[in-house]
């Protein structure tokens, strides 16, 4: 059997809205494919993935006191949770759990994260864009790991450690 190529998606945050909103665009069409969007005025925040069709596809939404632990739903099955440590040290260091599989994400300097599983294979990388207007960044999800579910993952990492910068 061939291995499956990775999916990519580019991120990019609109300019000029009342809520932070997100083009989705699937990298090897060009085409935009999704679009995200963050709550205003939560006290858990929470995001969610719209098809172009306006239907929601994914919603994410994290704790109340400490923001440190993201569940992601489809529909009402939960799919995934990112819990990310209360405290930070040296660098950034937290769990993912996709789809039934863990994966440990983490990088030094917090601008392009990568997600492994316990033997070491990438499930999904978040490399941002420093020095832009609007925020971009690139998502890339590795087989067998469901590009939407790894997307989500991503933005939910974008969503607790950069909110404050916009």
């Amino acid at each position: 059997m061939a291995q499956q190529a990775p999916f990519g998606f580019k991120v990019t945050q609109k300019i000029f809205t009342f809520r932070a909103t997100y083009d989705i665009i699937d990298e090897a069409t060009g085409q935009q494919i999704f679009v995200a969007k963050r709550q205003i005025f939560a006290l858990t925040p929470t995001l969610w993935i719209e098809d172009m069709n306006g239907n929601e596809v994914i919603r994410i939404k994290s704790n109340f006191l400490f923001k440190n632990r993201w569940k992601i739903t489809q529909g009402d099955q939960l799919i995934g949770e990112v819990e990310f440590p209360i405290i930070r040290i040296c660098g950034i260091k937290f769990d993912v759990l996709l789809a039934g599989q863990n994966y440990t994400a983490s990088d030094l300097l917090g601008w392009s994260f990568n997600a492994r599983d316990p033997s070491g294979n990438i499930g999904f990388t978040l490399d941002k864009k420093v020095f832009r207007i609007k925020d971009t960044y690139k998502v890339t999800v590795y087989p067998p790991l469901e590009p939407l579910f790894g997307l989500a993952a991503a933005l939910t990492i974008d969503s607790k450690f950069y909110q404050g910068n916009r």
